[in-house]
């Protein structure tokens, strides 16, 4: 495994430094400190603070090279993944309302939908990684976000949660949805929900890690939050689409940014090899279950 840790000689990259260190740590991932300075005249500083704190993952014998370079963050952030394999690239953010991420928030984000790699972002660094919550909405798109997830859930003897949010049921329907609250009756339904949720759990499981099935009824990002604080978790995982579409956002909402701009845990974005459906086909699809079946579920994570 390949790490790439992006730091511009600040706190909060030095939040996102001890992140990484925790998964560098327990997967002996090969790391490189990637210090990106927009004036020239500031590289040596920099690179003698990376130096200094990496003693972090030195301690823990894991092989590390630091990089230092000048100019735009995303240009070079970007080239860089580009360049070279890496498996997960680490950025360090501020909660949303205070000063905006390490880098403007616009092109921080940016990061997460224009690399192939998966992006983890700090705002606030946690002392261990022992529970993690996937965000799922029940299709296939997350499958990725669940192997990856897996792999390092094993090395960090890590707790999953998979949850998926459905919309609060009309009165008419509040009795099945209860029934649904009952996992075992979901999963061992026929639904499309249930098939999907089976098989993110069987890959989680399949990596000797115990995997546990949440329900929430509501708006997707409030109960998501909400489940966060129920349970403390410690990074919260969602999916990522392949593709940008400004119109697609603005339409249906993009949770993974929601999720990212408000809560108070690192966030593990992992993009989807499979192509969303277009607004049109997700409008048809609502009016064709809406119309008999009771497995429509929200998707909580589209970006």
């Amino acid at each position: 495994m390949k790490i790439l840790v992006c730091n511009d000689g600040s706190e909060r990259a030095r939040r996102a430094l001890a992140s990484a260190a925790i998964v560098a740590n327990a997967t002996k991932a090969e790391t490189t400190i990637f210090g990106i300075v927009e004036i020239e005249q500031d590289e040596p500083s920099l690179l003698r603070a990376l130096r200094e704190e990496a003693t972090i993952f030195r301690e823990q014998d894991v092989k590390l090279e630091i990089v230092t370079k000048f100019g735009d963050p995303v240009a070079e952030i970007t080239r860089r993944t580009q360049e070279n394999v890496y498996d997960l690239v680490v950025i360090g953010a501020e909660r949303r309302g205070t000063q905006g991420f390490f880098l403007p928030s616009a092109k921080a984000y940016t990061i997460t939908e224009a690399i192939d790699p998966p992006v983890l972002v700090v705002p606030v660094s946690r002392p261990t990684i022992k529970r993690i919550l996937i965000c799922s909405g029940g299709g296939t798109y997350i499958e990725n976000a669940v192997r990856f997830t897996s792999k390092i859930a094993k090395d960090l003897a890590a707790e999953v949660t998979l949850l998926t949010v459905t919309p609060e049921p009309p009165a008419m329907h509040a009795t099945i949805f209860r029934r649904q609250e009952d996992m075992v009756t979901l999963l061992n339904s026929n639904s499309a929900l249930a098939r999907n949720l089976r098989t993110e759990k069987e890959i989680i499981e399949r990596a000797g890690i115990p995997a546990v099935v949440q329900i929430r009824h509501g708006i997707v990002i409030d109960q998501i939050l909400a489940e966060v604080e129920r349970c403390d978790y410690d990074l919260v995982v969602s999916g990522s689409w392949p593709v940008r579409d400004a119109w697609r956002n603005y339409a249906i909402g993009n949770v993974t940014r929601q999720i990212v701009n408000r809560t108070d845990r690192p966030v593990l974005v992992i993009r989807s090899n499979i192509r969303p459906a277009t607004l049109t086909e997700r409008l048809r699809n609502m009016v064709k279950k809406f119309g008999g079946r009771q497995d429509y579920m929200a998707p909580v994570s589209a970006g």
